[in-house]
């Protein structure tokens, strides 16, 4: 199953006559400021004749620190879409239920789908600012009884941003059939983020992190997820030997020591959304309240818009596979990059195709 996701395409750029040094990329959600500079010393210090630690202990060791819990609760792999691949071949069988919080990630539905399971979705529409209705929500799972669910909080496309309230509900209402999978890809750069991680002391849940989003890691790929060690073992069998490489765990590592590049991400990310959703208002676009560091604008035809910005050297990200044919998804970007976007973007709507 061919997953369409963000991030520029070397062969379209050709196409177009552009190269990625020409183009300002709008369509990947990743920590505006690029990877902190302990993270460049480490990747490029990593050690490239040995093989790296197959169980990525060390970075396991500090993960586990920082959120108090034992190295067996972690598994780190090659990006979070690994993860999840080994998750669903952990927990599902063919024809079992595995149900998904829509429109969102595509990749949940391909690894369930790989792993022969029958996927139902929980969809949220955009007349409820695509917000879910629990009630529905907890009636469906209950209903299903699925083996897997896999939520995205904040979720992407959309910026919904469930508490903590909601998600324990849905934890609940899944542990009674099997396990919920919550996705916090995006939560490091969130409105008003929540600690998940109280939650695996209820158990039913694994909770997924991806390095990529909040310490701009994509190049190298690299996320982990913390669960019961139980899971953890069989997802681990199920891993490819040496998955994760060198840089990538010097660069996990050095991320962790830098809190103060992240939370500048994050002031960056705050004063770049509240000017985007302000001059995306001015232009006529309708942009929903995302909580993450991303919006999702409704433009027309997202293909045309897309193609047009990608002209003027902007890439935003074309939400048709996610069943949103006239949104398009913007990164949160730095200021001045920013400015460019709402540049380009008024004269494509003002019929600048």
């Amino acid at each position: 199953m061919n997953t369409v996701h963000g991030g520029l395409d070397e062969a379209e750029l050709r196409a177009l006559g552009l190269s990625d040094h020409q183009v300002i990329d709008f369509s990947s959600s990743v920590n505006p400021l690029g990877p902190s500079p302990r993270v460049r010393k480490a990747a490029a210090e990593a050690d490239l004749s040995s093989y790296p630690d197959r169980h990525s202990l060390f970075l396991r060791e500090k993960l586990a620190e920082r959120l108090g819990v034992q190295t067996e609760n972690i598994l780190v792999g090659n990006g979070s879409t690994e993860l999840i691949h080994l998750l669903a071949r952990a927990c599902l069988r063919p024809g079992e239920k595995c149900l998904i919080f829509q429109p969102t990630f595509g990749e949940y539905e391909a690894a369930a789908s790989l792993a022969g399971a029958e996927t139902v979705s929980i969809l949220a529409g955009e007349r409820l600012d695509f917000q879910w209705s629990m009630t529905a929500a907890i009636r469906a799972i209950e209903q299903v009884g699925p083996r897997l669910a896999f939520l995205c909080n904040p979720n992407n496309p959309t910026g919904a941003y469930l508490g903590r309230g909601p998600v324990d509900a849905i934890r609940k209402a899944v542990a009674g059939s099997g396990l919920l999978m919550l996705d916090d890809a995006y939560m490091p750069l969130a409105d008003h983020r929540w600690d998940t991680t109280p939650l695996l002391k209820s158990g039913g849940v694994a909770i997924l992190r991806s390095m990529t989003k909040d310490h701009a890691l994509a190049g190298v790929r690299l996320g982990y997820v913390v669960a019961e060690p139980d899971l953890i073992a069989v997802m681990r069998e199920l891993q490819p030997s040496w998955s994760v490489n060198a840089v990538a765990q010097a660069a996990g590592l050095a991320a962790l020591s830098d809190e103060a590049h992240l939370e500048e991400a994050r002031r960056v990310v705050t004063e770049s959304k509240r000017y985007l959703s302000r001059e995306l208002e001015a232009l006529g676009i309708a942009a929903n309240d995302s909580a993450a560091n991303f919006i999702l604008a409704k433009v027309g035809s997202a293909a045309d818009v897309r193609t047009a910005l990608l002209r003027r050297g902007i890439a935003v990200r074309d939400c048709t596979s996610f069943g949103l044919s006239e949104h398009i998804r913007i990164g949160i970007r730095q200021r001045e990059e920013c400015e460019k976007l709402v540049e380009a973007l008024g004269e494509v709507m003002a019929g600048g195709r």
